[in-house]
This record gives C-alpha cells, structure tokens and sequence, in this order.
C-alpha cells in the first residue's frame, strides 16, 4: 500500500499549525487531492508461482495508466479465504473464479459479480474454454491461461536407466517397479497438503464425466460397491507403495525442492508447478508425458480446465479500471508472455506453446483429449473438495477402501441437491 501521501498530509497539517504559514496548507492540500486521485484496486489471487509475473505486468500497467494503483494480495489458502470474505462483505474487487465451479455459479446468481458478457476483450479468448463461463446465457468470468495435470519426469534418470515412458497404466507401474529395483524411489508424492488430490483427480477425470457427477449431486449415484470407484482406490495405494516412505507427513514445496535435487524420478502435478521448478533449479531436466490412467493409450485424457481466470466484483468502487485491468492481462502480448513464463496452456487466441516440455500435452488439449476437473462440477465447491482431499488422506494411512468409499458416498449425499 502507498502510505506515504498520507504521512506526508500529516506533517504538513502540523507544520501549518505551529508556524500557521499559508504555504504548508496549500501542500497539505495537493497531498489530500493527489492520494484522493489514485484508485486502487485489489488484486486477488492465490497462484504464489505466479506473483512475481504479475508483479512486473503491474508495474507496466501502472505505469501506462497513472492514477490507478493495483495491490496484488497473495496468500495460503486462497479460496478457503476468499470465501470467508464473500460471506462477510469484504470482496476483492479482482479475484480468480474456475468456471463450472459451484463457487462462481453461486456467486453470479447472487448478483455478486460484474457482467462482462459484452466486454471486448472477452471476444479475444478461445470460445470452447470461455464458454464454460455461461451462465443463463451471461459471463461473469475471463479466461487467461489452463492448466494440464502429468507425469513430470527426471529426463536424466530414464536415459541413464533406459527406461522408455509409459504410455498405460501398465506400462506406468512396470516403470515404477524398474526404478524401485535400481534403488530409486519411482515417484514422489506431496500426500501432507491438498496436493494429495493430484494423482486421483486424474484417475476420476478418466473414469466419469459430466453426466456422472450431475447424478452424483443429486444422491442418485452409488459410489460404495462401484467397480470403477473401487479400482480407483487400488491404483491410489499402488502409487503410494511406490512413493517416498514420508509420502503422508511431505508438503508440496518440499516435493519440488526433492524432486530438482533428484531424489525421486517422477512426479504428478500440473504445468503450473513448473515456474517453482525450474526457479529452484534452472539447470534441471525434466519431461512432462500425458498421466497413464488406463490400459488403453488412445483413450487416456488429459485432466485439466481452466487455470487464471478472474471476475470482478459487481460492488469494485472503479469497475471500468478493473476491466480495462483484465483487458491488459488477456491480452495476447500479455498472454504469451504468462504461457511462456509458467508453461501453462492459453486460453486466448494464437497465443502459441513455445515450452517444449508442455508441447505434447498441450496438443492433446488442443484435439479435444482432455477432462475438466472432477471437482469443478460437485455442488459442494470448496466444502467438497476440502472433504475429498481429506477422506484421500485418511485412506492412504487406513487402507481401508470400503470406509474411503462410505465416506465419499455421504459427501456427496451431504452436499446434494
């Protein structure tokens, strides 16, 4: 925050006052009337990875646009806070919003978020990912960038070793099993923090589609018993087996820090987590392949969905500077400059995959081979997804699949229609 106009009016008060001179009130003045001046505008997002990008395009922005002043707010827990903040009055006037998600269709049908619908710079993103904003025929949200979820591999480890990559879930746990035969842990799982939902959102996101999760949130789907459900829990202890033996008390951040040191060949997170990478180590070589989910190559989907985007607040006291704010961001300069720094697929138009490591994802995506996040679809929101991640949890250090499964089961018949 720029504080300093402020301090600065109050010295000029108390100068005016003991030496009652004309001169220091006229200044104190223009301090008042200049700080009066500058808008400022909340930024909300909780991509820690990519607070340094928008940073910079702050700057460039606050620069062109004199008078505006954009504060970025970054921190742990971004949605479990931004919620709290909804319900209180006290909203961002920019925030990220997931399309589908129940937070954002709640959010536009009580009137809590500006119409962009008309905007023109909404006109610039890839209709298939910005449509999935509608709602009633109306957007509430912009599109920036989305993210893909794969397997991201130590390229030095699989040459050294010979070692081909996986096209099936066969295939995928032979691998495994060939680096635990040589002494290398085969995967590296941050199973402490909400990242312990990366490597089964991508067996759900192969398993059931939209029409699935619609009869879910009505009750109407039986999750204990399931065959699809119960194989999904086999393949999530297979992978644990293989993990790193504190797989359950490692975060995240530690993950990344192990895996760029070599401590593990691979590793299943999304293209956001590849600025943190390689920030940690920029001499790191790595490969990113498409998650194995089934035994059948040609079906395997690519989990992902939209990554950034943003809404705006319908009660943001400057509506035309935030919008002309997100009309910088997606724009395509802007928008090759976020895909080239963090990896991620854009979402605007002839924004052009320049990450080689990201190339053959991307292209899947591009031809349709992809599912969006299982979870953006549950009624329950973040409440839903804050229950899955920990009854995910409590499985892996239980085992007891039938209990995972019950649990699942009364989420969805809790959060129900």
């Amino acid at each position: 925050m720029k504080n300093h106009g402020v301090k600065w009016v109050s010295m000029m008060l108390m100068a005016g006052l003991v030496l009652g001179g004309c001169g220091a009130k006229n200044n104190a003045a223009e301090e008042v009337k200049g700080s009066e001046a500058e808008k400022k505008i909340e930024f909300f997002q909780w991509k820690v990875e990519a607070v340094n990008f928008f940073d910079e395009k702050i700057k460039e922005f606050e620069a062109a646009n004199p008078g505006v002043q954009i504060e970025q707010v970054n921190v742990p827990d971004g949605p479990a806070v931004l919620k709290t903040r909804v319900a209180r009055g006290d909203i961002p006037d920019i925030f990220i919003s997931y399309p589908i998600e129940q937070d954002y269709v709640l959010r536009a049908q009580n009137d809590y978020l500006l119409d962009l619908t008309n905007e023109d710079f909404v006109k610039n993103i890839i209709p298939e990912v910005q449509d999935r904003y509608l709602i009633d025929g109306k957007m509430y949200g912009v599109a920036l960038s989305q993210n893909a979820m794969g397997v991201i591999y130590n390229k030095k480890m699989f040459a050294e070793n010979k070692i081909e990559i996986p096209q099936t879930w066969d295939e995928f746990v032979a691998t495994m099993e060939k680096f635990k035969q040589l002494g290398i842990t085969p995967i590296l799982m941050p199973n402490a923090t909400a990242d312990v939902s990366a490597f089964n959102m991508n067996l759900l996101a192969n398993s059931f589609d939209k029409a699935y999760w619609e009869k879910a949130n009505k009750g109407e789907a039986k999750i204990e018993g399931d065959p699809l459900w119960e194989e999904i829990a086999k393949k999530m202890l297979v992978a644990y087996d293989y993990a790193q033996k504190d797989s359950i008390a490692t975060k995240a951040d530690q993950i990344n820090q192990r895996f760029v040191n070599g401590e593990g060949a691979m590793y299943v997170m999304g293209t956001f987590i590849l600025p943190q990478l390689e920030k940690l180590s920029p001499e790191f070589e790595y490969g990113m392949f498409p998650f194995p989910a089934t035994n059948d190559k040609d079906k395997n989907l690519v989990l992902g969905g939209v990554d950034t985007g943003f809404t705006i607040s319908s009660q943001a006291k400057y509506p035309e500077e935030a919008k002309k704010f997100l009309a910088f961001l997606t724009s395509k300069e802007s928008a090759q400059q976020f895909s080239d720094y963090e990896g991620s697929i854009s979402a605007v138009k002839d924004v052009q995959m320049n990450k080689e490591q990201v190339k053959q994802i991307a292209e899947l995506v591009k031809e349709g081979r992809s599912s969006n996040w299982p979870n953006h679809y549950w009624h329950g929101g973040t409440g839903a997804e804050n229950d899955f991640r920990k009854y995910s949890q409590q499985f892996l250090m239980s085992r007891d699949s039938k209990a995972y499964l019950k649990n699942l089961n009364d989420m969805f018949m809790m959060y129900k229609e």
